[in-house]
C-alpha cells in the first residue's frame, strides 16, 4: 500500500469522525429542554394560559391582567431558559403600569415541542402569542420585549404578527456569525460554523441563510430598540452596529462590562432607565407609565 492510499485512508476516517463529532453537538444544541411544571410567582398575580392549535406545539404562559393599564407587553425568554427567567422584568413591567404576557417557547419549560431552535422556527410561536396578546387586550398598543432567542423569535414573527415597538436583547445578527463566535479554534471558526450549521436542513427544514435577523429588522417598521452587552462572547460589537444600522432610527444601549447574560440582573438602573422610558412614550397613550 503505497503512502498516498494510507494518507488518503487517514484523512477519510477523520473527515467520517469529524462528522460524527458534529452531529452529535448539532444534536445536543437542538434538543429540548426537559418539560417541567412551572410554579406560578407569590408576587405577580398571573393567570395559567394555554394556547392549543392543530399542527403546532403546545405554548404555556401566564397573563398578568392589569387595570387601567397604558399598554400591554409580552415577553420572551432565551434559549435553554423559560417564562420564570422573565419574572423580574414582568414585574418590573406590571409595577409600571403593563398588563403583561410571558410564555415558554417551544421545546422550553412546560411548552410542547421536540427541539429548540434558533429564533426562526421560534417566529410561529411568537406570532401565536403576539395575536393572543392582541385578543386579549384589545384596543392596547402592545409592546415586545425579547431576550437573545426570543428577540429573534418576534424578528422573524413580524411578517406574520406585529407588535407597536420593540426591546430586543442581544439579538444575533445571523446565525452564521454567532455560531462561530461559539467555536473553540478561532483561525477555524468560520469553516467550523459551516459545517456544524450544514446540518440544518436536514434537521430544521431551512439553512443558515434563513436565521439572519439583520435583513429582517429593518422591515419591522416600528418604534426599536437594541440592549448589547459590550463584552458579550457570541454577538460582537459588528453584529450589533449591523442591526442598528438595518434599523434606521432604532435605539441602542449599550451595558458596558456585560457578556451574554440577563441585563436587568447585571445592571437594573441602567435597564430601567433605558426601557420604561422608550416604552411609556410609545404604548402609553399619555406618554408615561404610571407608578
Amino acid at each position: 500500500m503505497t503512502l498516498r492510499v494510507l494518507l488518503a485512508i487517514v484523512l477519510v476516517g477523520l473527515g467520517a469522525a469529524a462528522c460524527v463529532v458534529y452531529w452529535h453537538i448539532g444534536t445536543m444544541l437542538i434538543a429540548r429542554e426537559p418539560r417541567q411544571a412551572l410554579a406560578e410567582p407569590g408576587d405577580l398575580p398571573v393567570a395559567r394560559v394555554v394556547l392549543d392549535q392543530a399542527g403546532a406545539p403546545e405554548l404555556v404562559g401566564w397573563v398578568a391582567d392589569r387595570k387601567g393599564s397604558c399598554g400591554s407587553i409580552v415577553l420572551l425568554h432565551g434559549r435553554g431558559a423559560n417564562r420564570l427567567a422573565l419574572v423580574e422584568r414582568a414585574k418590573l413591567l406590571f409595577d409600571a403600569g403593563y398588563s403583561i404576557v410571558l410564555f415558554d417557547l417551544s421545546g422550553h419549560g412546560e411548552s410542547g415541542g421536540a427541539i429548540q431552535g434558533f429564533g426562526y422556527t421560534e417566529g410561529q410561536d411568537a406570532a401565536r402569542i403576539i395575536a393572543f396578546a392582541r385578543q386579549r387586550f384589545p384596543g392596547e398598543r402592545l409592546g415586545a420585549v425579547g431576550s437573545s432567542l426570543g428577540a429573534a423569535a418576534f424578528v422573524f414573527a413580524a411578517q406574520q404578527a406585529r407588535a407597536d415597538a420593540y426591546v430586543l436583547e442581544q439579538l444575533y445578527a445571523s446565525l452564521r456569525e454567532t455560531t462561530a463566535w461559539r467555536m473553540p479554534f478561532h483561525f477555524w471558526r468560520g469553516l467550523q460554523a459551516d459545517v456544524l450549521l450544514a446540518q440544518m436542513p436536514l434537521r430544521l427544514g431551512l439553512s443558515a441563510d434563513n436565521a439572519k435577523p439583520v435583513d429582517r429588522l429593518g422591515k419591522i417598521g416600528e418604534p426599536l430598540m437594541l440592549l448589547a452587552g459590550s463584552i458579550d462572547p457570541f454577538i460582537d460589537r459588528g453584529q450589533v452596529l449591523a442591526l442598528q444600522n438595518a434599523a434606521v432610527g432604532s435605539e441602542l444601549v449599550w451595558f458596558e462590562g456585560a457578556g451574554h447574560v440577563d441585563l436587568l440582573r447585571y445592571d437594573q438602573p441602567r435597564y430601567r432607565d433605558a426601557v420604561l422610558p422608550f416604552l411609556a412614550t410609545k404604548l402609553c397613550r399619555t406618554g408615561a407609565a404610571n407608578g
